[in-house]
């Protein structure tokens, strides 16, 4: 992404917020316009007052600047309030398209990253790219209407010195310009680490459990030393080059003044200025080489600004679901059969251009019909599910709902037709019933029902009602996780159940109650179950049994356990004693 189309971004970032930009650059102005009455004053209180003995003049004089001063410092109030409030809204704003974005990005997004990485670049990019709205930012703006008039007044009181301070900008320029470059190779150097290190760091705590079992702590501990020596030598790096920035500014603008007094003195001994015309003077160079300075300084802050800000704006490029409409009417099969509730119309999908992992599907499911889907480890399963779930989009084909084409539904509505039990569940840290409501309204006499039939009762009565279950249900077994997902799925009461790998943590006695919905309160409820589980299959109407590079097989599980040797194998992978 090219820097100028990163400041259309940042300027862009101002647009909804005109009003309040306006208020703070009008009191920076009166501000600025204030500033530039006081070394006039203090000119008049040294040459009227102080060396002509004038006590009227003094007192006149010196209130006036006093006036100046407090109007000034109230102004400056008025403006940092409204600043804060606008650095405020602009940060809210930031990290709500962060957020927003991320509920409506391709599931594929999440598989190149981890959350500790994800959390690491929202918050570091926020922070670098609303540092826009900080006080420095119009403290430059402030001081840029105070050089024009600082200007003006250097050029009243002595055009010669006034070419000797406009002589040092070429200088100050070129050694910004150096530490500019500089600093965006640091600041790069120091987000990609940071970005590395916030990776590795959650993949290290996913893993715990297998750093202690295959004693990996020694290497896993080289690992983050080297990473974080990365950062911190850029962060040093950074603030030297911080510490060289303001040095060199000191250095030049003392020896600005040092020729200042020097040809001033020399003005004065001739009588061509005055001793409170020299002091004016070194005022208003302030206000023309401080400005400048801080202008050239805008690109030494921005050097840290625009790496972000092109990571922030890549980050909300990347494609999101469709979510409205996105097929055109035609997409509608003219007269779909009267029973069909779903239905595969050669559908192909592959992640890499060469590697498909659906070919030509076809197949259809009955409204109240029970699917399982089974295969090998990479056969497709779970793709076809995430394709009859929208979160991806077949390559070629279509998938039909209702006889509609699913990509021609909202995307919300199309989703609350289905209930889904994940193998991947999330749970919130959160009490137990919220989570199985998740916002749900339902009747005390129906959630009780659910709790029973998917075996939570024991689990509810041991815990108190706002009895927290920690993140991502810490506090909870693999078996008690999927029952809430499974009680959760109830809840929903959705016309089509899609159940992935739903009984892998449960017993025996868990696995007997799945049985038993698909008799009792799914039996009128279309389901998608991917089981290697006998007791389940054999409960189900058909199995599509899925072969990567070969066309799909359906059948029952008493015709593939005869004649097929792969899926006998499967079967007995899982096998414990038959529940009849």
């Amino acid at each position: 992404m090219k820097d100028s189309v990163v400041y259309k971004h940042l300027a862009a970032t101002f647009k909804p917020h005109l009003k309040t930009v306006v208020i703070i650059v009008t009191c920076l102005i009166v501000s600025a316009g204030l500033n530039i009455l006081l070394p006039l004053t203090s000119k008049t209180i040294v040459d009227q007052g102080l060396l002509k003995g004038d006590m009227r003049a003094v007192v006149l004089y010196t209130s006036a600047a006093f006036f100046i001063v407090c109007l000034d410092k109230l102004l400056n109030v008025c403006k940092e309030f409204f600043r804060a409030g606008l650095s405020a809204q602009v940060t809210f704003s930031l990290f709500e398209k962060a957020y927003l974005h991320l509920t409506r990005v391709r599931m594929s997004y999440f598989k190149r990253t981890n959350e500790a990485e994800l959390l690491n670049q929202i918050s570091t990019d926020v922070g670098n790219v609303s540092r826009i709205t900080d006080s420095g930012v119009f403290f430059t703006i402030m001081q840029a209407f105070s050089m024009i008039g600082g200007l003006c007044g250097l050029l009243l009181i002595s055009w010669k010195m006034t070419v000797i301070v406009l002589c040092f900008l070429p200088i100050k320029y070129v050694v910004v310009k150096y530490f500019v470059k500089r600093r965006k190779r640091l600041v790069g150097d120091l987000i990609e680490g940071s970005s590395n290190f916030a990776q590795w760091f959650g993949e290290s705590v996913g893993g715990m459990k297998e750093q202690r079992m295959f004693g990996l702590i020694p290497g896993k501990h080289q690992q983050f030393s080297s990473k974080q020596r990365r950062i911190v030598d850029s962060e040093r790096k950074l603030s030297l080059l911080d510490a060289w920035n303001i040095a060199s500014e000191s250095i030049v603008i003392q020896l600005l003044m040092m020729l200042v007094y020097v040809v001033g003195a020399d003005l004065i001994f001739r009588l061509q200025l005055t001793v409170g015309g020299i002091f004016a003077f070194v005022t208003y160079s302030a206000y023309v080489t401080t400005p400048i300075f801080a202008i050239l300084n805008i690109g030494y802050m921005l050097a840290e600004v625009v790496p972000s800000a092109v990571r922030y704006y890549q980050f909300l490029d990347w494609a999101e679901e469709e979510t409205s409409n996105s097929v055109p009417v035609a997409s509608v099969l003219p007269e779909p059969p009267p029973e069909d509730h779903i239905s595969f119309h050669h559908v192909s999908f592959s992640y890499t251009k060469d590697e498909p992992i659906l070919s030509d599907v076809n197949f259809r499911i009955a409204r109240g019909e029970k699917i399982a889907i089974i295969g090998a480890n990479g056969a497709g399963k779970s793709t076809l599910l995430d394709l009859m779930m929208r979160f991806s989009q077949p390559d070629q084909g279509m998938i039909t709902y209702d006889g509609m084409d699913v990509q021609s539904y909202e995307i919300d509505e199309y989703r609350s037709q289905i209930a889904l039990v994940s193998q991947h569940l999330y749970l919130f840290d959160t009490t137990l019933f919220e989570n199985i409501l998740l916002g749900t309204e339902v009747s005390n006499e129906a959630i009780e029902g659910i709790i029973a039939e998917v075996g939570l009762k024991d689990l509810v009565h041991s815990f108190a009602d706002d009895f927290p279950i920690g993140s991502n249900g810490s506090k909870l077994s693999g078996g008690q996780r999927q029952k809430i997902a499974m009680a959760r799925a109830l809840v929903r009461e959705a016309p089509l159940y899609i159940l992935d790998e739903a009984t892998s943590h449960l017993d025996v006695a868990g696995r007997l109650n799945v049985q038993q919905l698909l008799k009792t309160r799914l039996r009128d409820k279309t389901v998608m179950i991917v089981t290697h589980h006998s007791e389940i299959l054999a409960h189900v109407d058909r199995v599509i049994l899925l072969e990567r590079g070969k066309p799909l097989q359906i059948g029952t599980h008493s015709h593939f356990m005869t004649c097929h040797t792969e899926y006998r194998g499967w079967i007995s992978e899982k096998e414990e004693v038959p529940i009849k």
